[in-house]
């Protein structure tokens, strides 16, 4: 890992926004939620925000389901137009493709850390996670776009995988946690214990999706780089994106912890919409202050993922507010207080990091 202090490239802002907007929902906006929804039992609205912080048990979308595959989404983007530049830049393939693997392997590490103690007990440890599943079908989408440099022919390679894991999951068994072919693959070739005892959300199959959801990345990010044209650049955003959640409808159910063709296919759409409206708003209209704050987290994203996710964040947060929060918030919104300052004292060590114009990144 290192750091970042200057940068010879302009970055593109709506993605650094939505890459921002995203970790939040990861490190404390969903707990913020929670708490609001909590505190007025008798508001529908609230109640129906409260439901979608959390995940779908099985079959079904909801928001807090789209936070991870979009992430995936994001670093398909990031990593496209960062091998644009590296191949402006005359690197040679195999220089990026050593960097897309040893940045995968570094990724696979930090994940068992964050799963917890390593202790290389394949009865006790968890080996698959997300950021093991990030690196891997990053690179493994990486690798693809190296051989077939076009961004037509990576959609193509996207769809043909997208095929290959709709057929496997269709007639490899059925689509429930112990029969589908995710937990047959799981529980035979995935060493470590399972996220959910059968399957794990993060498993084999479900990189093989990840990979074309990170392809789905690749092509978006191409589009926003080759398309000079805004009005045809911002049709074809819009219109893949609008396309492919109606296709998604099709493909069968959607179902994020066995990353379900038709889940894949809905996140890929929803991840180009996203990323359209992003774009028009901050990079085409120019309308960039309103997203600063979201900006300093998406520049530092696994810093503060890492941070939040090792240290224990709300103790520290309690130790450090909690006297003020018994003291001066009114009761039963002590809970909303505590998670609000978490969100903010998670944005200001991203704000320190900022103003140094340290980004960290691997």
């Amino acid at each position: 890992m290192n750091t970042e202090k200057t940068q010879g490239w302009k970055r593109l802002a709506s993605l650094d926004a939505l890459r921002g907007a995203d970790m939040c929902l990861i490190i404390g906006l969903d707990m913020l939620l929670r708490s609001l929804a909590g505190h007025f039992p008798g508001s529908s609205a609230w109640q129906n925000v409260g439901w979608h912080m959390g995940h779908a048990a099985w079959e079904g979308l909801r928001v807090y389901d789209m936070v991870f595959p979009l992430f995936v989404f994001i670093a398909g983007i990031a990593m496209g137009l960062s091998m644009e530049r590296g191949s402006s830049a005359g690197r040679k393939w195999w220089w990026q493709l050593l960097k897309l693997w040893k940045r995968a392997a570094i990724l696979v590490v930090l994940g068992w850390l964050i799963n917890g103690p390593l202790s290389w007990d394949a009865g006790s440890m968890r080996y698959a996670s997300v950021l093991g599943l990030i690196g891997i079908s990053c690179a493994a989408a990486g690798s693809i776009a190296l051989m077939v440099r076009r961004t037509h022919w990576q959609a193509v390679a996207a769809a043909l995988i997208m095929a290959g894991v709709w057929a496997a999951q269709y007639y490899g068994g059925d689509m429930s946690p112990a029969g589908c072919v995710n937990a047959y693959l799981d529980q035979h070739y995935l060493p470590g214990v399972l996220h959910y005892e059968v399957i794990d959300p993060e498993g084999v199959l479900c990189v093989v999706a990840a990979t074309a959801l990170a392809l789905g990345g690749m092509v978006c990010g191409g589009i926003i780089s080759q398309v000079q044209q805004v009005p045809r650049r911002m049709c074809l955003l819009f219109g893949i994106g609008a396309g492919l959640v109606v296709a998604g409808l099709y493909c069968g159910p959607i179902i994020k912890n066995m990353w379900s063709t038709g889940f894949t296919m809905s996140m890929l759409g929803r991840g180009f919409l996203f990323m359209a409206c992003m774009h028009l708003v901050v990079d085409v209209w120019g309308w960039q202050r309103w997203c600063f704050p979201l900006r300093v987290i998406g520049m530092n994203a696994l810093f503060i993922y890492l941070v939040t996710h090792v240290i224990p964040f709300d103790a520290l947060t309690a130790r450090i507010f909690g006297g003020c929060i018994r003291c001066l918030v009114p009761q039963g919104w002590g809970n909303v207080a505590h998670y609000a300052l978490y969100l903010l004292l998670a944005w200001w060590l991203c704000y320190i990091l900022y103003r140094r114009k340290v980004f960290f990144k691997i």
